[in-house]
């Protein structure tokens, strides 16, 4: 017993799908990437702000402490 599946696809079929997919694929994948790197950009900053507000709220604790509640 043969395994084997094929459909039968015309030439004319075969280029125009082949077409579509090279006109229609890249803006595809660019809007994609693009979106995935809008919102990497966006968690990136959200990152650097959080880790902005720990330095500051570490450096104000480290300065009451060493200073006995006084800050400068």
């Amino acid at each position: 017993m043969s395994n084997d599946f094929s459909v039968s696809v015309s030439w004319t079929v075969l280029c125009l799908m082949l077409a579509f997919a090279a006109v229609v694929g890249p803006p595809a994948v660019s809007s994609v990437t693009g979106w995935w790197s809008i919102r990497l950009r966006r968690w990136i900053r959200g990152l650097r702000d959080a880790r902005a507000r720990f330095v500051a709220w570490l450096r104000s604790v480290a300065i009451k402490f060493l200073f006995g509640g006084e800050s400068r």
